[in-house]
């Protein structure tokens, strides 16, 4: 009877050992499992979250910008009289043109006739008989509402050129200043128009300051003044001191039919104060 009962004593041991045994290995085979599929899921979010991270990244790059970053200076209105006068300055060094080499008249003239027979496609409003036929003088008029120029021309054909007049706007003036003195019109950061006898001194397609000024024919280059055509021309003084002029052809015809160190600009009249004035 011992000997029966230790029998199955030892038997079902046996068989409790090799029932845990076998549950052990399945647990060790399911830690596994489970260690690997973890890894995987691991794995893939942090390549998922890379992924995105350049997205992202590429999403908040600045997109390249074509207009041009440098600022306008302004006049700022509530400034004192000197800190105007000081950003009038920095407009006027904007606005005026690079010194260029001085050439003999022979040799200028030489260069307007090649000029001329190159063609008027390239230059708008030129007249056919250019050099021969051009502006020897331009009027310009203070008087509101229209400040007139007026065109004088010389030449073979000069009868069959339109002469005006033409409206413009001259500067309108600091706040504190009187642009109809003599003296103050032609101080420079001013912003006026200035009155006297001028020479044409050269020609750009449009100002560094207000890109909108086009066609522009310096006279005081010192101070980067100039006629040009503006898309806003007033019945009143308005400009930085240039003379702006209504229609985009007069600012083409002149530009393109005076010449360089011989044509003249006239500026004067009674210059009215205008309601703002910078």
């Amino acid at each position: 009877m011992t000997l029966v009962l230790r029998q199955l004593i030892t038997r079902k041991s046996f068989l409790h050992f090799r029932s845990r045994r076998a549950d052990w290995r399945d647990m060790k085979r399911a830690i596994s499992s489970a260690k690997s599929r973890s890894r995987s899921k691991g794995s893939k979010t942090t390549s998922g979250k890379k992924t995105t991270t350049k997205r992202s990244a590429v999403k908040k790059r600045p997109k390249k910008s074509t207009k041009p970053t440098s600022k306008v200076p302004t006049i700022p209105r509530g400034g004192s009289l000197r800190d105007r006068i000081t950003a009038a300055k920095r407009i006027e060094s904007m606005d005026r043109p690079t010194a260029a080499p001085r050439t003999r008249k022979s040799g200028s003239q030489m260069t307007e006739r090649l000029v001329a027979a190159s063609g008027s496609t390239s230059r708008p409003q030129r007249n056919s008989d250019f050099p021969d036929t051009y502006i020897t003088e331009i009027s310009v008029r203070l008087e509101d509402p229209d400040h007139p120029v007026t065109l004088t021309w010389a030449g073979p054909n000069a009868s069959a050129q339109k002469a005006g007049p033409f409206r413009s706007s001259p500067g309108a003036g600091l706040r504190g200043l009187n642009c109809d003195e003599l003296a103050t019109s032609k101080r420079s950061g001013s912003t006026c128009t200035p009155k006297g006898t001028f020479t044409v001194t050269g020609f750009a397609s449009r100002l560094n300051s207000h890109p909108e000024a086009t066609d522009v024919t310096w006279f005081v280059p010192a101070r980067g003044i100039a006629l040009h055509y503006y898309p806003s021309v007033p019945k009143y003084a308005a400009s930085h001191g240039c003379v702006r002029l209504e229609s985009k052809r007069v600012a083409q015809l002149i530009k393109n039919n005076s010449r360089a160190d011989i044509t003249r600009v006239i500026v004067d009249g009674t210059w009215t104060k205008p309601r703002h004035q910078w």
